[in-house]
C-alpha cells in the first residue's frame, strides 16, 4: 500500500530538501494534485536530495563539486551547491532563503565563513528541526560535523620539519610563522583552523627539536601576498632558513621568496611548509611538492576523501541514521612519498 500524501505546508515546514533551488519547488509542484498535496515519490526526493554552502570561489572548489557529483551519483542522490560569491553575506542569505517556508532543509551543510554571524542563523535552523553538519569549521551548535584535526595536522607538520631540522641543520634553525589576517579582504571559512593547528605545530616542536625555534610570525592569505610578506620579514631576519604556514597558498608563496632571498647553493637547506586542512588547492601544487624543492611538506586530506563525507554524512541523516561527526585523515605529503603524491593528484582535473 503506497503512503498518504504530504500536506504541502507541511511538509515544508518540517524541512524537505530544496533540490537545485527554486527547481525543486517546481518539482513539487508539478508532482502535487490538484488539491495542493504531495504524493510518496516527493519524499523520496528530500531522501536523497543533499544540499552545501561551500566557499564557491576557493580552489579547489571545481575539483571537489565535480568529486561529491560522481559520488552522489553513485548514491542515486541530488546535490545542490551554493554560489555564495560574496562571502559573509552572501551566506547567511542562502541559508536563511533555503530554511524558509518556501525552501527548507532537511539537512544544511555549511563551511561557515563567519562563525559568530553564522552561529544564530545555524541555531535557528536547528530549532526549525532541521539537522545542520558543519564543514571542517564547527559551529557552537550543529548535528554533526565533518572534522580535520587541526592539532594533528600541527603535529605532523612540526614531526617533519622536526626530522628534517635534525637532518640539515644539526637540530638548530630559526623559523618564521605565517598566520590568516586578521581583517582579510576575502573571507577564508578555515582560517578559523589555524591558531589551533599552530598551537599544536609549536608544542610539538618544542618536544621534538627545541633548536629549531620561531623568532617571527607575519601574516598571509595567497600566495602572493605570502611571497612579499616573507620577503619582507626575511630583511630584518635575514638567516631564518623555515617558514611555516596556515595553508599552501601561503607555504607556496614562501618558497618563493627564500628562493629569492637565499643563493641557489643553500636552497637545500631551506624549508617551506604549511597545513592545507581543507585539502590541497591544486594539482600544480602537489607537482611542486614532489619536485624535491624548496615547498618541502604539505599536511592535507585527501580531496576525494572530503568528497566522500560531503555526500555520506548528510545522506545518512537523511536516512535517519544516528548523527556522528566524520573525521578525514590528513597526512604529510613531501617528495620522499610520491605515490601519496601520485593518489592525490589523481582527484584533480589534468590540466588544473
Amino acid at each position: 500500500m503506497s503512503d498518504p500524501p504530504i500536506d504541502r505546508r507541511t511538509l515544508l515546514r518540517n524541512g524537505a530538501v530544496a533540490l537545485l533551488g527554486a527547481g525543486m519547488t517546481s518539482a513539487l509542484a508539478a508532482c502535487g494534485d490538484a488539491t495542493g498535496t504531495l504524493g510518496p515519490h516527493d519524499e523520496a526526493v528530500a531522501r536523497r536530495s543533499i544540499a552545501i554552502d561551500y566557499a564557491s570561489y576557493y580552489p579547489p572548489v571545481a575539483d571537489l563539486r565535480r568529486l561529491v557529483e560522481q559520488r552522489a551519483h553513485a548514491r542515486a542522490a541530488a546535490v545542490t551547491f551554493s554560489d555564495d560569491a560574496a562571502g559573509v553575506a552572501a551566506q547567511l542569505a542562502t541559508l536563511s532563503r533555503w530554511s524558509g517556508p518556501r525552501g527548507g532543509f532537511r539537512v544544511v551543510v555549511v563551511a561557515p565563513f563567519d562563525v559568530a554571524a553564522v552561529a544564530p542563523v545555524a541555531r535557528a535552523v536547528l530549532a526549525r528541526g532541521i539537522d545542520v553538519v558543519s564543514y571542517l569549521t564547527p559551529l557552537p551548535q550543529q548535528t554533526a560535523g565533518i572534522v580535520v584535526d587541526p592539532q594533528r595536522c600541527g603535529r605532523l607538520l612540526a614531526a617533519d620539519v622536526a626530522a628534517w631540522g635534525r637532518r640539515v641543520l644539526g637540530g638548530h634553525g630559526s623559523a618564521l610563522l605565517v598566520r590568516p589576517p586578521t581583517r582579510a579582504a576575502v573571507p577564508d571559512p578555515f582560517a578559523p583552523l589555524a591558531a589551533r593547528s599552530e598551537r599544536a605545530l609549536l608544542d610539538e616542536l618544542g618536544r621534538r627539536a627545541p633548536g629549531v625555534e620561531p623568532v617571527a610570525a607575519t601574516a598571509a592569505q595567497g600566495a602572493a601576498d605570502a611571497q612579499a610578506a616573507v620577503a619582507r620579514a626575511l630583511r630584518d631576519y635575514p638567516s631564518t632558513r623555515i617558514v611555516l604556514c596556515w595553508n599552501d597558498a601561503t607555504a607556496t608563496g614562501a618558497a618563493a621568496a627564500l628562493g629569492e632571498h637565499f643563493p641557489p647553493r643553500e636552497h637545500p637547506r631551506l624549508y617551506s611548509g604549511g597545513v592545507a586542512a581543507a585539502g590541497i588547492s591544486t594539482r600544480a601544487t602537489l607537482r611542486a611538492l614532489g619536485r624535491d624543492g624548496i615547498l618541502r611538506c604539505l599536511v592535507a586530506p585527501r580531496l576525494g576523501d572530503l568528497a566522500d563525507a560531503l555526500v555520506e554524512l548528510p545522506y545518512a541523516l537523511l536516512h535517519g541514521r544516528p548523527a556522528h561527526d566524520v573525521r578525514v585523515p590528513a597526512r604529510a605529503l613531501g617528495s620522499a612519498a610520491p605515490r601519496s603524491i601520485a593518489a592525490y593528484a589523481r582527484d584533480y582535473a589534468p590540466n588544473g
